[in-house]
C-alpha cells in the first residue's frame, strides 16, 4: 500500500507537526476550549495504533486507546510515532483481511461488527481529517508562522466539490 492516500494523510500531520516548537504543541488554546494540538494529534495517532494493533489480533478497538500522554507533550516522539505509522502501513500484505470492530456504546455491552484494514482506513481518514480541521483552528488562530496547506482539514470530497464548482465557472 506505498504511497496513497491513507499515508499520504498521515504525512499531512507529521509535515505540519514539524513546523511547530515543542511548546506550541502542548500547550493550551482557547479556541480549542483549552485542548491543544498535542491532544488532537494523540487521539489521531492512537487510532492508528489501535487499528495496526487490532490487525495483529483479528479484532479492532478504537476505545482501548493507550490515552499515552507523551503524544501530547513530547514532539519529536509524536512525529517518530506518526513515520512508524506510515511505515507500517506501507507493509500491509492483505489490506481485505476480514477483522472484528468492537464497539460499545453502553460500558456493559460490547458488540463485533465485521470489517477490514481497507474499510478501517476509509474510516480513519475522515476521522483524521475532522481533527485536522480542528487542529488548522488552533494553529490559525495562535500560530501566525506555520504554513497550512491549503486543503489540510478538508475531506477529499470537499476538495473534489470546490474544483468542479471552479471549472465549471470558467
Amino acid at each position: 500500500m506505498k504511497n496513497n492516500v491513507y499515508t499520504t494523510v498521515v504525512r499531512q500531520l507529521t509535515d505540519l507537526l514539524k513546523q511547530l516548537r515543542p511548546n506550541e504543541y502542548c500547550q493550551s488554546l482557547a479556541v480549542l476550549n483549552g485542548s491543544s494540538i498535542g491532544q488532537h494529534t494523540r487521539h489521531v495517532v492512537e487510532f492508528y495504533q489501535c487499528l495496526l494493533k487490532g490487525i495483529h489480533g483479528g479484532v479492532v478497538d478504537y476505545d482501548a486507546r493507550e490515552r499515552n500522554l507523551m503524544l501530547e507533550n513530547d514532539l519529536n516522539f509524536t512525529i517518530d510515532c506518526l513515520q512508524a505509522i506510515e511505515n507500517s502501513i506501507e507493509t500491509i500484505k492483505n489490506p481485505n483481511e476480514p477483522l472484528l470492530l468492537a464497539v460499545s456504546y453502553c460500558s456493559d455491552i460490547q458488540s463485533f461488527i465485521e470489517t477490514n484494514f481497507m474499510r478501517e482506513m476509509v474510516y480513519l481518514v475522515e476521522h483524521s481529517i475532522h481533527h485536522y480541521a480542528l487542529i488548522r483552528i488552533g494553529l490559525q488562530e495562535n500560530f501566525f508562522n506555520i504554513l497550512i496547506p491549503k486543503n489540510f482539514g478538508v475531506a477529499y470530497s470537499t476538495v473534489k466539490h470546490r474544483e468542479e464548482v471552479l471549472n465549471s465557472e470558467c
